[in-house]
């Protein structure tokens, strides 16, 4: 089976950014290599040690389902399977660390005793599919590099969120492979989104799929999809129905095309549903004057250095998930004061005192490279008075406690 024609487009161009940004193939080679003792495999021991193992003679039923699951997408990787003893509704797969050992896939035993057999092997073909696709390894790298209590910079979150997105929109695909059946898929993801048991409510599959249908029309015009992993089940579930439409699963095991057009155009119009950050036209004026402003404020010395980029990036973060593509945008403008102008008169009359923390931004950017420039403060001053509607005593007070508590001046080499 050809399993990269299967990974949704998108996706794969973001694991590659990710893997080239992180230099993921020297961190592996680099983790290999420090490792005490090269057959190391603590889950592994645990998971012999506290859980159970699934075989033939233990479980025989379970054990079934996953040896079907894998033949079903033609993996052939060693794979061991485990119930942990856990009541949420969960399952992971961990890829293997060294080449002479397994994967594993670990099944919560909440979720096993909840879910069907058909609901089981969509479950497991989409933790298989995240070994198939390499993402479970890239995730080990960002969850090494950045550990659980780490900081990670807005910019580079934004890239893993969108791509933790997208990973499991191409893993349901291999999950759909292993059980065919889009009233399944409904059912998995209603029971993971709500805890229940789809009999104790009398759970209807096509009423689901309906509010579904508002929830993501909602999600296109008024709200968006930030803050989890997972994408929402509108989403998940309308790929996964044009996946199944698709000339591309038709063609599936054997004959696989290598893109399908009508099918990459429908993830698309998903896909801009996972990156909008905000559709109201305060959050559009919010993405111009940071960018805008930040770029007034950095360009008077005619050079934009990179700690300035940083301070500017970092807050238009919050509003785009493209900060730097969106800040060459308005870059490429030419026309940015006017930018600047409309995107703040906007602002300032849906909420005047937004004004406060419009200037501490051109502040903050202004003292970013540790360098306080004549030009740069006259223009904090001529933009604090005329568009802000400050006195100068309380500029100047506002410079003041910005340069006590942020400033640290950089050493510079001589001139010759």
């Amino acid at each position: 089976m050809k399993y990269e024609s299967i990974r949704v487009t998108r996706e794969k161009e973001f694991s590659e950014e990710l893997r080239h940004l992180f230099n993921a193939d020297i961190i592996e080679g680099i983790i290999r290599e420090g490792k005490v003792e090269g057959g190391e495999n603590w889950l592994l021991a645990a998971m012999h040690g506290h859980g159970l193992k699934i075989t033939a003679a233990m479980a025989p039923r379970v054990h079934a389902l996953c040896e079907q699951v894998k033949a079903s997408l033609q993996f052939t990787e060693p794979v061991e399977f485990f119930v942990h003893g856990d009541m949420s509704l969960n399952c992971s797969a961990v890829p293997r660390s060294e080449e002479d050992h397994p994967h594993l896939v670990i099944i919560n035993s909440g979720l096993l005793e909840r879910f069907t057999d058909a609901e089981l092997r969509f479950v497991l073909g989409h933790e298989l599919g995240h070994l198939i696709s390499r993402n479970s390894e890239l995730q080990r790298v960002i969850h090494f590099v950045f550990p659980e209590n780490e900081t990670i910079p807005l910019t580079i979150r934004d890239k893993i969120e969108i791509w933790d997105k997208l990973s499991e929109m191409s893993a349901d695909r291999f999950g759909f492979i292993a059980e065919p059946n889009i009233e399944v898929c409904l059912a998995v993801f209603f029971k993971l989104s709500s805890g229940l048991d789809t009999e104790s409510i009398s759970f209807d599959p096509k009423a689901y799929e309906e509010e579904m249908g508002r929830v993501l029309e909602a999600f296109r015009t008024e709200m968006a999809d930030t803050g989890v992993t997972h994408p929402i089940n509108p989403i998940r579930l309308k790929a996964l129905q044009l996946f199944a439409a698709s000339d591309l699963y038709k063609g599936l095991p054997d004959s696989p095309i290598e893109s399908d057009g009508e099918l990459a155009q429908g993830i698309e119009e998903l896909v801009q549903v996972l990156l909008t950050k905000g559709h109201s036209m305060l959050s559009a004026a919010r993405r111009r004057f940071i960018a805008a402003a930040g770029l007034l404020v950095a360009g008077v010395d005619e050079e934009i250095g990179p700690d300035e980029m940083d301070a500017i990036l970092e807050p238009l973060a919050s509003f785009t998930h493209y900060p730097a593509r969106y800040f060459r945008h308005v870059l490429e403008s030419k026309d940015v004061l006017r930018v600047f102008h409309e995107s703040a008169s906007v602002i300032l009359e849906a909420n005047p005192g937004e004004r406060f923390s419009m200037f501490n931004f051109m502040v903050g950017v202004a003292l970013a490279d540790r360098h306080i420039d004549k030009r740069e403060v006259e223009l904090l001053f001529e933009v604090g008075e005329g568009l802000f509607g400050f006195q100068r005593k309380e500029i100047a007070q506002a410079l003041a406690e910005a340069l006590q508590q942020e400033f640290v001046p950089r050493l510079r080499l001589p001139a010759d």
